[in-house]
């Protein structure tokens, strides 16, 4: 093998380590995303809304569809013109003549967009909201936008190396509804996000937390740290986490101590196999019953809770809250973390969202 298809592959293989990757294609697979589209923004010019669930910084959103164009992963095509200042590049133009009419139909047709300068007259003018620059009508800058598509040529080259999408559809056969990724509010208030959460009833009953690593070599413990500090904060149900190909020796022994579930895996097909032994169907979900040793087990914050719970057999957060004389949204998460546990259930009555233990 030549060194620059050598390289071409390492390339590929950081790709699908990349869960952001993984997730965004997990999108596309599931048809809960058919096209990237950009949106106007005052200070970046435009952004890629549905991107920047993965990507925190939205000004590194283009880079990261590039980089999947290149492995033709996506395609993307022109789909307007973006007027800005020649001078500092910024899109916050305001019509000179006409103060406060900014350039809001910046994303307009191409046909329309391409051709404003060249019908504008010198007289025109335009004021740059940034630099303060004033531009004639001809002088006025271009940015070519696009919209990004799903390659499903490209993809089906790699469907063995990715994740997400198979796993959701074999919880949705399952019985689950899925986020991908979704999040969870854990005991420090803190909101942690699993590349898949999958439950049974409403979003926030969350039963299973899923997380997954692609990686060409063993897996190290950092992953299976970061699993269990995540788990230990949120509690649910159940909780997965996924490796492609495997875990080094000591991270295994870390995931046991730590009494994770791990699955172990080199492909789709034998993932399937160890997904059918590790997840029930929805139905077989059973929660534990909520007797004194429970009670006995829980930590003490959660304890005080459920035994709220269990005096008033079926309430509201503000009513438990009054119970246990703690702020409504600290309550509410408390119970939320109960309800993920399977200890507590709630029902909606109206408006109303009950809480009860479960029998």
């Amino acid at each position: 093998m030549s060194r620059k298809r050598k390289q071409r592959e390492r390339n590929l293989h950081d790709l699908f380590g990349d869960r952001r990757v993984q997730l965004l294609l997990g999108k596309f697979l599931s048809g809960e995303l058919t096209q990237i589209t950009p949106v106007l923004d005052p200070q970046l010019g435009y952004r890629y809304p549905e991107v920047e669930e993965f990507i925190p910084n939205p000004e590194d959103a283009e880079a990261f569809l590039l980089k999947m164009e290149e492995h033709g992963l996506l395609n993307r095509e022109l789909c307007a013109i973006l007027l800005c200042c020649p001078k500092c590049g910024s899109c916050n133009l305001d019509g000179a003549q006409n103060p406060g009419d900014r350039n809001l139909a910046s994303l307009a047709s191409v046909k329309v967009a391409e051709t404003a300068g060249e019908n504008q007259a010198d007289e025109d003018e335009w004021r740059c909201g940034s630099c303060g620059d004033v531009i004639k009508g001809q002088g006025i800058a271009y940015r070519r936008v696009y919209c990004y598509h799903f390659s499903k040529e490209g993809v089906d080259r790699i469907s063995d190396r990715l994740v997400v999408a198979p796993v959701r559809e074999f919880l949705q056969k399952r019985g689950y509804a899925t986020e991908s990724p979704g999040k969870l509010i854990g005991e420090s208030e803190v909101q942690h996000s699993f590349d898949i959460i999958a439950y049974g009833g409403e979003p926030e009953e969350g039963v299973l937390a899923i997380d997954f690593v692609v990686s060409d070599r063993p897996v190290g413990e950092e992953k299976v740290i970061a699993m269990f500090a995540k788990v230990f904060d949120t509690a649910p149900l159940k909780a997965i986490l996924i490796i492609f190909p495997k875990l080094t020796e000591k991270a295994r022994r870390l995931a046991e101590q730590y009494k994770l579930v791990v699955i172990e895996s080199g492909d789709v097909k034998s993932l399937y196999k160890r997904l059918l032994k590790a997840v029930p169907p929805v139905e077989e979900i059973k929660p534990e019953t909520l007797d004194v040793m429970t009670l006995l087990s829980l930590p003490d914050h959660l304890r005080k809770t459920a035994m709220v719970v269990c005096r008033l057999g079926k309430a509201t957060a503000e009513e438990i809250a009054e119970g246990t004389g703690r702020a409504r949204a600290v309550e509410s998460g408390y119970l939320n973390q109960l309800v993920r546990m399977g200890y507590l259930k709630k029902e909606r009555r109206g408006r109303q969202v009950l809480f009860s233990v479960v029998s």
